[in-house]
């Protein structure tokens, strides 16, 4: 039965039915008796006793894969800074089964994502057993000065492959998936305001390209030394960037009828 549902929250939604139910978690949950479901407002008329063990049942289902996601999550950041290769190893260390962090990032993911998956309980089992064997204090702790280390700065491709990766990814096709719908449901009156955003979009681009590209050509050939060129470059963009700003702000006034452009017909004395 489908649920939408985050640990530990104390609201989920059955979406089956489009129902909100409140959420009351016992201390220490163990079986679904454990987690008190009750629907939320007008809701309570709209289902019998059969009805709400039987969404109690799968809400348990749910609950529990949510709270390992959570526990999972909770591991990996705290014991192994976010790095889900290293966290990766440990569990290989134990289980002896070939397991990679883009799997632990995919389990990592909240439920509802393209590329979310549910975090099997042996594998979480087998982190917890790595955490707290007293042979591994020595590699946490270093694990923990590497994150430390690289807190304030992580060169772009190491923090994609072993944090960010799969949520890039799935952010990318939600993205793709997202502008392809919004091209194929649009009307044939408002295509040409969508292919002007989409061309003005791209020219912006474009500007801005040429623009850093311009500057350090001219750097390029006027420089003397490095530090010349690098103070060419910046004072030129910055320049154009200053230039751009008073444009814009320009337009806005034009178009909106404000400042030296509120009278429409001459300037006031």
């Amino acid at each position: 039965m489908p649920w939408k549902y985050l640990y530990p929250n104390t609201v989920a939604i059955e979406t089956e039915t489009n129902t909100k139910f409140d959420v009351k978690i016992g201390r220490s949950p163990s079986t679904m008796d454990d987690v008190e479901l009750t629907p939320s407002g007008s809701a309570k008329q709209k289902f019998d006793a059969v009805s709400l063990t039987k969404f109690r049942a799968g809400f348990w289902e749910i609950f529990q894969k949510e709270r390992r996601r959570s526990a999972m999550r909770n591991l990996v950041d705290n014991k192994f800074g976010g790095d889900t290769l290293q966290a990766s190893i440990a569990i290989q260390n134990i289980t002896k089964k070939p397991v990679s962090h883009r799997t632990i990032q995919a389990w990592l993911m909240e439920p509802g994502a393209r590329s979310s998956r549910f975090c099997p309980e042996w594998a979480l089992v087998a982190l917890k057993a790595f955490v707290d064997a007293p042979e591994n204090i020595d590699y946490l702790a270093s694990c923990e000065r590497i994150s430390a280390g690289t807190s304030s700065y992580m060169p772009y491709s190491s923090a994609v492959d072993v944090r960010y990766g799969v949520k890039y990814a799935t952010d990318a096709i939600a993205n793709d998936e997202k502008r392809q719908r919004e091209w194929s449901e649009t009307s044939l009156t408002s295509l040409p305001h969508m292919i002007s955003q989409f061309e003005n979009k791209t020219e912006r681009h474009f500007e801005h390209l040429d623009m850093h590209a311009h500057a350090m050509w001219r750097a390029l050939r006027e420089a003397t030394d490095f530090e010349d060129f690098r103070r060419r470059v910046l004072d030129e963009v910055k320049d154009k960037e200053i230039g751009d700003t008073i444009v814009r702000k320009t337009r806005r006034a034009i178009e909106q009828g404000t400042d030296e452009f509120a009278n429409d017909r001459e300037f006031t004395e």
